[in-house]
């Protein structure tokens, strides 16, 4: 039951009235001014100003406080952002003014784009403006490729891409990109709920697409640095002295160092997912609708600014989309380790007839004796050996699957992987969501439904979709599951969170990591065998179990040990995956190992496989 309780207040700007919402013994406040300069952090707050960090510290809170700084830190990134004009100290900057109502961007979208700050070609436009400019942080978005793989055409800056259609040439850069068509490896996800116009091409006219954005601190210190090219030939990222700190020390360097790799303090990441909508979706005002640029093939029958079309050649289009996933990555004082926190629209699972799996807060409430996939996909983890061997690596049942998706998410993974092939739908979850974050979406949303359609009020800073989002889970603090190899079932008994509650140690959006394999990741992706099995195709599997036979360590903070032997955590989803990229150097950034991007994707190819920027490139068989 929800207790509303009126409280009158004085804001800095004059306004008079906060809300204050108790559930469950948590207490959420809203502030219905324009902008709260210091909002309190231990409740959730309208505030154009993020937290710096989970009060008391991240190590020491608890989920309920940790679902609170998440949902903080979406309400501020969903700000009104000022005008973008290209002026310096526009991009991903909140309006504080109070907002005349017509519709703009949110602050998190202002912000660059991956491809802005590791274009294919030259250095990131706007860079030689200096460190006094922020390297033209603010500049607006320019996406540029490598010109030996989207060709080159005159009128364009080379490695810009052409229009599909050309009426869009001349049109303003949209500041969504969607460059990613796939998940975190082989994985294409689709919607069934979305529209497919043209018969039998379900599979592209529903597929969801990502992008990536950075936050004006991690922009400067990969230009600043030079750190442009990856973990790729002619790198001087110092990534090896890094990973001998880390070693060493058993935590990541101080933040923002110069020798070696630590990204600084408030440094901020996003990953959203995105799908094409229904004229009855995008009208109905439930989803944050963006123009986003996404790209495809060239048609070798039509011609792109006078030039022959070329199928290996990408052209844009541009179109709305409409946001079913955002994931949030913040490195923070007390979290060196980066927090992770995923949202989801309230849409995203849906039953065969499209209804919605969960109710808006996150419980389960259809297809609960139905398996997560269909068809259900079961494992046999990965054990201990040496060396590993056929019989001791993971492996994924059934071997193929072609499933009528109807309405709900359905996935393919990528010819030649040993994972299941073919069609495979969602049915729910592999791990419900934990009753602290439900709690803290049904308090969060009372927030935001008791301030209304804030885009007509005086402060008009939030929009009124961001109800139709939901927080799935959050992880602020590592820890290793307690058997290496055995998968966590969760224990009401424990006294860790992270481990009380499978979701949370196994993080991960439906929208974003849909594939078994990345909602039950632990450990490390399975290097390659040994001889004589050195070319069986091992790279999508996991594996708790270093070569070695020991238990994997995938990430390291303050020295920590869960046991006598080993300085780290052997630490599920999102924090454990990223771990495999801070003890090789890169902080925790996959973007930042695979460097400059040569191509956006417009299919299934990869450009760097995870098993080649976890264990290195392949040189044998």
């Amino acid at each position: 039951m929800v207790n509303r309780v009126l409280q009158k207040s004085k804001s800095p700007h004059g306004h008079r009235t906060a809300l204050a919402v108790t559930l469950g013994g948590c207490l959420l406040v809203a502030a219905c001014g324009a902008v709260d300069e210091q909002p309190n952090r231990s409740v959730v707050t309208v505030s154009s100003q993020p937290p710096a960090d989970i009060e008391g510290g991240a190590f020491n809170a608890s989920l309920n406080e940790a679902s609170v700084y998440s949902w903080n830190v979406l309400i501020a990134l969903n700000w009104a952002a000022v005008d973008q004009t290209g002026a310096l100290e526009t991009r991903g900057v909140a309006r504080t003014e109070p907002h005349s109502g017509r519709a703009g961007p949110r602050v998190w979208e202002t912000l660059r784009a991956k491809t802005e700050v590791f274009p294919g070609t030259g250095d990131p436009h706007g860079s030689a403006a200096g460190p006094t400019a922020d390297y033209g942080y603010d500049e607006l978005p320019d996406y540029r490729y490598d010109p030996a793989a989207v060709g080159e055409y005159p009128g364009l800056v080379p490695g810009q891409v052409p229009a599909c259609h050309p009426a869009q040439q001349k049109l303003p850069v949209p500041l969504i990109e969607l460059s990613e068509s796939h998940e975190v490896g082989p994985e294409q996800l689709y919607s069934g709920m979305a529209p497919a116009i043209t018969p039998g091409d379900d599979d592209d006219e529903q597929r969801v697409l990502f992008g990536v954005k950075v936050d004006r601190n991690f922009y400067r210190y990969v230009v600043e640095n030079h750190w442009l090219d990856g973990g790729n030939p002619g790198s001087t990222i110092p990534a090896k002295a890094t990973e001998e700190y880390i070693e060493m020390h058993g935590s990541s360097p101080p933040g923002g160092s110069r020798d070696l790799v630590s990204f600084p303090d408030q440094t901020l990441q996003l990953k959203t997912a995105w799908r094409r909508l229904t004229p009855r979706e995008r009208d109905s005002g439930r989803f944050h609708v963006a123009w986003a640029r996404s790209y495809q093939q060239q048609s070798s029958a039509r011609h792109y600014l006078g030039v022959a079309g070329n199928p290996d050649h990408p052209c844009f289009v541009d179109a709305e989309w409409g946001l079913i996933g955002i994931h949030i990555k913040i490195r923070t004082a007390s979290a060196p380790y980066y927090i992770w926190a995923t949202f989801e629209h309230l849409d995203t699972l849906s039953d065969r007839h499209g209804k919605a799996v969960e109710d808006s807060a996150g419980r389960l409430i259809r297809n609960r004796n139905l398996g997560p996939e269909e068809p259900d996909i079961s494992a046999r983890n990965a054990t201990a050996a040496v060396p590993a061997t056929p019989d001791t690596i993971q492996k994924l049942s059934p071997a193929k699957a072609n499933t009528k998706p109807e309405k709900r998410l359905y996935y393919y993974n990528m010819s030649g992987t040993p994972t299941t092939q073919g069609r495979i739908a969602v049915n729910r979850r592999n791990h419900d969501i934990p009753p602290p974050v439900i709690a803290a979406n049904e308090a969060a949303h009372e927030v935001l439904r008791q301030m209304g359609d804030s885009r007509a009020g005086p402060a008009g800073p939030v929009p009124a979709n961001l109800l139709n989002y939901k927080l799935v889970g959050v992880q602020w603090r590592p820890a290793t599951k307690p058997v290496p190899g055995q998968d966590l079932a969760g224990d009401p008994n424990e006294r860790d969170e992270v481990l009380r509650y499978p979701l949370i140690y196994y993080l991960a959006n439906m929208a974003l990591e849909t594939s078994y394999r990345l909602q039950n990741f632990s450990g490390t992706v399975q290097p390659r065998l040994a001889p004589p099995y050195q070319t069986l195709a091992v790279q999508d599997l996991l594996t708790d179990f270093d070569p070695d036979g020991k238990p994997v360590i995938n990430m390291a903070y303050a020295g920590l040990k869960p046991d006598d032997e080993n300085a780290g955590f052997n630490m599920g989803g999102c924090m454990g995956c990223h771990g495999q990229m801070q003890l090789k150097g890169y902080d925790f950034n996959f973007i930042f190992r695979r460097g400059r991007i040569d191509a956006p994707e417009t299919g299934p190819s990869l450009r760097i496989p995870l098993s080649e920027m976890v264990h290195g490139k392949r040189t044998d068989g």
